[in-house]
């Protein structure tokens, strides 16, 4: 009986010490999940932090032009942690144009997070076609234009308004419309069957289109620069005032009465003082051209290197009009132009569109335009064109990320900056 009882003694000893080393593992082991969670949460507050300064830096920067750089701090209070507060401060820094990156520390009782945010202003030139209204007034009629049959657009379209869709155009972009429907001429397919090879977004937010102010006036403000180039047309002109963009880097400007030789500016400028003026040759640089009145394209403009076969080519051109730009009536039947192409108050148009057939107008670039243009008729039985050009509209997908000379970032409904987000990262 002594030997049982002793060893039931030590049995209970025993267990008695392993439930107590088993007790003091799983407090120790409770111990340290509740430090580990605390720090966790710390470490979490810190990070909420540092993306709470990204969120307002950023909301700040669309509002801001230009941009300001520098350092901005902030304080936030997490309510249902006893009013415990924590910090976050935001350097930005201007990494190239248009280019900033934002840098935000948070911090939360001791505990540092930071994150880096890098994002690019967007141009309205980002698109390869943007417009404000797709149908003409006439009186108090409208006309819709439409896309037809045999059109070929590629790139970002982008439209405030509603989509006029005869037959079976082609899209190969992404197409946008603040409209929530399509106006398909004979009631939608399958007498009408676009082709959207990217994306179709519909009831899309709308876009503010660029203004005169923001546009032509950077143009001539930059162009009156010793660095830059300004036009002046002739007094009483014979004609109406061109210019022919030249391979070696210069161009010829017909004032009207005289013609002259000049190098392309050094920062891009070019502004025709007053009136219109007619637009042709091979540009070798990168130029934006701005008037206060019309442009008339008479004939091709190519770009000396092309950069559907040489990327590396820099060569660039934007096209400004205060009003109209015109394809003119004695342009070629099959026509090239290479440029983005801005009517800031009216359209991209043929002149007497509805007069002669024509061939296939090719656009390499882009076009932004207040009030949609058209380039051509047709009958609306049989779908056959009877005058004007086919579209043929390929985007220059450098316009992604490098915008034409004097161009201004594009902004929201709102008034807002537009960003695109390069980078996120937590360093």
């Amino acid at each position: 009986m002594r030997k049982k009882s002793a060893f039931i003694l030590v049995f209970v000893l025993v267990m008695m010490v392993l439930i107590i080393l088993s007790l003091t593992a799983l407090f120790y082991i409770a111990y340290n999940d509740l430090a580990l969670a605390k720090r966790t949460s710390i470490s979490m507050r810190a990070y909420y932090l540092a993306e709470a300064g990204i969120a307002k830096r950023f909301m700040d920067l669309r509002t801001e032009d230009p941009p300001n750089t520098g350092t901005t701090t902030g304080t936030f209070t997490f309510t249902n942690n006893g009013a415990d507060s924590g910090t976050f401060s935001v350097n930005t820094t201007l990494v190239s144009t248009g280019v900033y990156t934002l840098v935000s520390t948070g911090t939360y009782k001791n505990v540092s997070r930071v994150v880096s945010f890098t994002i690019r202003q967007v141009s309205f030139s980002r698109y390869s076609y943007l417009s404000n209204s797709e149908s003409q007034l006439f009186w108090f009629w409208k006309n819709p234009i439409w896309f037809t049959t045999g059109d070929l657009l590629t790139g970002p379209l982008f439209t405030n308004d509603q989509l006029n869709i005869y037959g079976n155009p082609i899209f190969e972009g992404p197409v946008s419309s603040v409209n929530s429907a399509i106006n398909y001429y004979n009631g939608g397919p399958p007498e009408d069957n676009p082709e959207f090879r990217d994306s179709l977004t519909l009831g899309a937010t709308a876009l503010k289109m660029p203004s005169t102010l923001g546009v032509l006036s950077s143009i001539q403000t930059a162009a009156a620069q010793s660095t830059g180039l300004t036009l002046t047309p002739a007094a009483s002109p014979a004609a109406t005032p061109s210019i022919t963009f030249l391979s070696n880097g210069t161009l010829n400007f017909y004032n009207g009465k005289i013609t002259t030789n000049y190098s392309l500016p050094s920062n891009g400028a070019i502004y025709v003082s007053s009136g219109n003026v007619s637009v042709s040759g091979i540009v070798n640089g990168n130029v934006t051209l701005g008037a206060p009145n019309n442009i008339f394209i008479t004939n091709n403009v190519l770009y000396n290197n092309d950069p559907r076969t040489n990327p590396s080519s820099t060569d660039m051109l934007g096209l400004v009009a205060q009003n109209y730009v015109y394809v003119a009536s004695s342009a070629p039947d099959n026509l090239e132009v290479d440029a983005y192409i801005v009517a800031l108050n009216n359209s991209f148009e043929v002149y007497d569109y509805d007069s002669t057939l024509k061939g296939t107008l090719s656009l390499y670039g882009g076009v932004t335009q207040t009030v949609r243009g058209a380039v051509g008729t047709f009958n609306a039985t049989t779908g056959d064109r009877v005058s004007g050009y086919v579209k043929n509209y390929q985007y220059d997908p450098r316009l992604e990320l490098v915008a034409p000379v004097c161009f201004p970032p594009a902004r929201d409904a709102n008034n807002r900056i537009v960003y695109l987000k390069v980078l996120w990262a937590e360093q």
